[in-house]
């Protein structure tokens, strides 16, 4: 562990925050009206559609405005990951935190920063296979973690901000320029398919003199791919339908087969044209690739072999097969059930292509080739900036959360007074929850209910926050507060004790009811 700059203090998440974990609703609570319901993947991806609950729900399952929330199963990688909620009242799913911290002494997009800084170590301690995985609340818990003092997590939080801008519009030119190399491949294909690839006369002779045929035309035979087993070991390649990526064979995750009457029967030779028949997505089925002799290989069940006739080139088929025009064959003729889109021999050889004279195949084959050499390189380019800019936006982090981006203040009150108090704090009886939801209702609770529960000092921002009073709320939602609090001042039953910074600097009052008596 590197030294920590003065004032800053090494502690636990859990020292300094309560876990409430969500509730497991099962898919027959979900509906279309009442509380939007936080899965991970709304965590995620910000478009995925909410669930609904309509039902009555327990206060502490309640999300609002700027809590923070901690997703600990899933995907290592994809799912794991602290978030601060953006958006109206909710209700919180199972597998998710709701990281609960006292705002007077963290920030909570310091503590979403942290958390995240951990993530490596969370995934590592994880318990279950490589897909799916979990982390523990105890577990958790017990991630070691850095807490500089409050002036200087909202500096950090400031100049992490102005940062992560920064890199949202760097990185937003780098989709640009991978959607870019996307549509340059597709424009590619589509000139291959109609033959405008072609210098101009050249192309408008060859469309004048290309006859129309179908694939089943220009076929000397479409077979379907064997059904037996698959092992990780064996004499022969079996090539499946994740083996066909981006329009070529991938041949890093393989499966083999020894069965002597499958290779005699399926054994493809090269020039063979592999078409994915049966895909779990729409946008996928149909998918093409030219098996060029490798490995000795055959085909699963998945697959379609097509053997060209000596009239056209495998690599000129699979090219316009895979065109838009090819794509939208596909997407127009599947036939989907039970998740799955299919399409069969009859409608695969029903699609119509143009089919020119060899030599101008090859030109159009060379040409793609290429063409595609050049995009690769061009997205090659793209990802390798990627992996800089996480590299980058890493070590940005790590300066942050140790110290070192020059931004600490000697007169910050130690993160160690703070850390105490918050531990002091954890220990006392918990404030039972402000309200809970019936239907559609909200029943509040009052402000002397609050401090009657409290049985010792609570903060003034945390009553409030109790009370219902969010971040930034119209003055005619705070009056009844600051009337409620007026009227036990002057009925003499309210006691208000000033906190303090290591200078004297009053940071806030904490409230408790005058003893009876």
């Amino acid at each position: 562990m590197k030294k920590l700059p003065p004032g800053w203090v090494q502690t636990s998440i859990g020292a300094i925050a309560d876990l409430i974990n969500g509730r497991a609703f099962k898919p027959s609570d979900w509906g279309t009206k009442g509380l939007p319901i936080i899965r991970i993947q709304n965590l995620n991806r910000q478009n995925t559609p909410f669930n609904h609950f309509p039902g009555d729900v327990d206060e502490r399952h309640l999300v609002r405005d700027g809590d923070l929330l901690f997703a600990w199963s899933g995907t290592p990688g994809t799912s794991f990951g602290a978030h601060i909620w953006r958006g109206q009242e909710s209700v919180l799913n199972q597998h998710i935190f709701n990281v609960r911290v006292d705002p007077e002494a963290i920030n909570r997009e310091f503590f979403r920063a942290a958390i995240n800084h951990t993530l490596d170590q969370q995934i590592a301690k994880a318990h279950g296979g490589a897909g799916l995985r979990h982390v523990t609340k105890a577990a958790f818990e017990a991630t070691p973690i850095v807490l500089p003092p409050l002036a200087e997590q909202n500096r950090i939080v400031e100049r992490l901000n102005a940062y992560e801008q920064r890199i949202a519009a760097i990185r937003s030119s780098l989709d640009e320029g991978a959607v870019a190399v996307e549509k340059g491949r597709s424009a590619l294909l589509a000139a291959a398919y109609d033959l405008t690839l072609l210098p101009s006369g050249r192309a408008y002779s060859s469309i004048d003199k290309a006859p129309l045929v179908s694939v089943g035309d220009i076929a000397l035979s479409i077979a379907y791919g064997s059904s037996a087993k698959s092992a990780p070991t064996g004499k022969v390649v079996v090539l499946r339908m994740g083996n066909i990526q981006r329009g070529e064979l991938d041949w890093t995750d393989l499966v083999f087969t020894s069965d002597e009457k499958e290779i005699d029967r399926y054994l493809l030779e090269p020039g063979d044209v592999l078409f994915n028949r049966t895909n779990g997505s729409p946008q996928l089925v149909g998918k093409t690739a030219v098996y060029h002799g490798e490995k000795p290989a055959i085909h699963a069940g998945y697959l379609i072999r097509i053997r060209c006739a000596e009239r056209v080139l495998p690599d000129y088929l699979g090219y316009c097969l895979n065109s838009p025009a090819g794509r939208e064959h596909c997407f127009a003729v599947r036939s989907d059930s039970a998740g799955q889109s299919n399409i069969n021999a009859k409608k695969l050889a029903a699609f119509q292509l143009r089919c020119p004279g060899l030599e101008e195949q090859q030109a159009i084959v060379d040409l793609v080739r290429s063409g595609m050499r050049r995009l690769a390189t061009g997205e090659a380019a793209v990802a390798q900036a990627f992996q800089m800019l996480e590299r980058l936006n890493g070590r940005m982090l790590d300066e942050a959360l140790t110290g070192r981006l020059s931004t600490n203040h000697s007169s910050d009150e130690p993160a160690s007074m703070q850390l105490d108090r918050l531990i002091a704090m954890k220990q006392k009886p918990k404030i039972r929850a402000l309200t809970r939801r019936i239907g559609a209702k909200t029943m509040k609770r009052t402000v002397l209910e609050i401090l009657q529960e409290a049985k010792a000092p609570v903060s003034a921002q945390q009553v409030a926050e109790l009370y219902g009073i969010k971040e930034g709320a119209a003055p005619e939602e705070v009056e009844p507060f600051y009337a409620e609090l007026r009227a036990l001042d002057q009925d003499g039953r309210l006691v208000a004790e000033p906190f303090k910074d290591a200078d004297g600097a009053k940071l806030g009052d904490r409230l408790q009811l005058k003893a009876a008596g």
